[in-house]
């Protein structure tokens, strides 16, 4: 390749152009090159957001990250006054109140598709990794949840019959709940995910506006006084008890308050509104309820219910290299409890048998640090004794990644790259 100039074969013709050819050449290896790298590198990561609906006239699905930077208020158009929005590993969800139906794109918001589930006159939505979609169907009268595939196959719009009105749905592995906000007595409907035993006086709430969530331990709902614009985060355990309407408490803020809420495992959001278009917040605290900010996301056109995807954010804090082993360590943290995998490649491939590390897991119960032991195996650590055995040491570079799946049915996986030098030297004798 080097002092030589590389002549293609003549086709067709007498008249040769190589260096013409070369270059064409050339380039096609390039862009062939960069389309392997395309497939090859781990997918861009979606996770680390909030999603919600803007009621109309925005008539969109706003986002931000979950520390309130990167607003894209129009992350999703042309919808008709969206009523719920859900996520999950692979797709945003949303009801399109007026228009009857239910759409659907993918997490960068490409892939719309507006028509996902039609026929049905959703208000408020939620999805499952293990029964599919579930909404709320406005009926004027007495509402019913529906149901279908994850696909959005074989939807059934009374799926089940809960004789209130229902503003606000969530769902986790067992329960699909409902939120009936009608008249003076405001409560927390339950029925099985397979549509048995409902029950729409699971939980009394003090008072209701729209908008359900739910995590592992506790349901929170829009809470808000009747003939009043300003309100609160309430909270009850998922089991049923005592419902603490003022969880988290908003009255003190001059934005108003309107749907919610959205949780993940760090964060409770809701939404504030102002009499003003354009003039609207996302609002977040703790998950314990502590530090709350009702404006950590401002400049948003007219905020409805809303969704949160877990944090998938991965920070490598140092490696360890041990020598006398030819080990390292990865010293590193995660925002929540999930799945963290090292491995030469960002899918997880356990097993790979031709890997240059040892492949291992670790399941996080909460945000905390973990290590993660580099060992290598194969051809890098014979690689390594050769070394070893001639010089007294050994240098070999690989390149593995740290891949975290949040815990929960949005939890999008997250690979972080991480390049290291693993020395091994002779023992002394």
């Amino acid at each position: 390749m080097f002092g030589r100039t590389w002549h293609l074969p003549h086709w067709g013709s007498d008249h040769s152009h190589p260096l013409r050819r070369q270059v064409a050449l050339t380039i096609l290896i390039a862009l062939l090159l960069a389309a392997i790298v395309l497939l090859v590198l781990p997918p861009r990561a979606n996770g680390n957001f909030v999603y919600w609906t803007n009621d109309t006239p925005g008539n969109s699905i706003g986002r931000a990250k979950i520390n309130g930077t990167g607003l894209n208020d129009n992350f999703i158009t042309g919808l008709n006054r969206p009523i719920g929005v859900a996520v999950d590993s692979k797709f945003i969800y949303w009801a399109d109140w007026n228009a009857n139906r239910i759409g659907r794109a993918n997490l960068d918001g490409s892939g719309v598709n507006l028509d996902f589930i039609a026929g049905v006159h959703p208000e408020g939505i939620a999805v499952t990794s293990n029964s599919g979609i579930y909404w709320g169907n406005d009926t004027g009268v007495n509402d019913t949840i529906g149901h279908a595939n994850i696909d959005g196959s074989n939807p059934v719009i009374n799926f089940i019959p809960t004789g209130t009105s229902n503003c606000g749905i969530a769902a986790d592995q067992s329960f699909v709940y409902w939120l009936n906000n009608a008249g003076g007595a405001a409560k927390i409907g339950r029925a099985t995910l397979a549509g048995g035993n409902p029950d729409p006086n699971f939980v009394s709430v003090p008072s209701a506006g729209c908008g359900l969530a739910v995590d592992n331990s506790f349901l929170y709902w829009s809470a808000r006084s009747s003939g009043s614009m300003l309100g609160s985060v309430g909270r009850v355990q998922v089991g049923g008890g005592t419902a603490d309407a003022n969880f988290i408490s908003d009255a003190t803020s001059s934005i108003l308050f309107t749907p919610g809420p959205a949780v993940n495992s760090q964060y409770v959001f809701w939404s504030n509104a102002s009499s003003t278009s354009g003039s609207g917040a996302i609002g977040r605290a703790n998950i314990n309820g502590s530090s709350p900010n009702p404006s950590l996301v401002t400049g948003v056109a007219s905020p409805n219910l809303l969704a949160a995807a877990p944090s998938n954010k991965v920070t490598i804090n140092s490696v360890t290299k041990k020598k006398k082993k030819g080990t390292a360590t990865i010293n590193a943290k995660v925002p929540g409890p999930g799945q963290v995998t090292l491995s030469e490649s960002g899918n997880q491939d356990v097993n790979a048998t031709e890997a240059a590390v040892k492949q291992q897991g670790l399941t996080i119960t909460a945000a905390s640090s973990f290590k993660l032991a580099v060992k290598p195996k194969g051809k890098t650590a014979k690689k390594l004794k050769k070394q070893v055995k001639k010089k007294g040491k050994g240098k070999v570079k690989v390149k593995v990644f740290v891949t975290f799946v949040p815990a929960g049915v949005a939890g999008i996986p997250n690979s972080q790259p991480v390049k290291i030098t693993l020395i091994k030297q002779r023992k002394k004798k």
